[in-house]
């Protein structure tokens, strides 16, 4: 093989990885959007979530042994 051939190979190569990249490029961008936006949502509904775990938290019984006394 002459080094023609060899870069005629390296070329080839090259194209199908853009070509490849190209045609996937839509769907890349939209899983990026997707992550990015589940992100921002979840940062949104953080303070919600912290009030509802703290709403629903069972009191605790009281830490001394005074009941044991009556």
């Amino acid at each position: 093989m002459d080094v023609g051939a060899v870069l005629g190979w390296i070329g080839g190569y090259l194209a199908t990885m853009a070509g490849i990249f190209l045609l996937y490029a839509p769907v890349l961008i939209l899983v990026l959007c997707l992550l990015m936006t589940a992100g921002i949502l979840q940062l949104l509904a953080w303070p919600f979530i912290a009030l509802f775990r703290k709403l629903r938290r069972k009191p605790e019984p009281p830490s001394d042994g005074s009941w044991l006394l009556r």
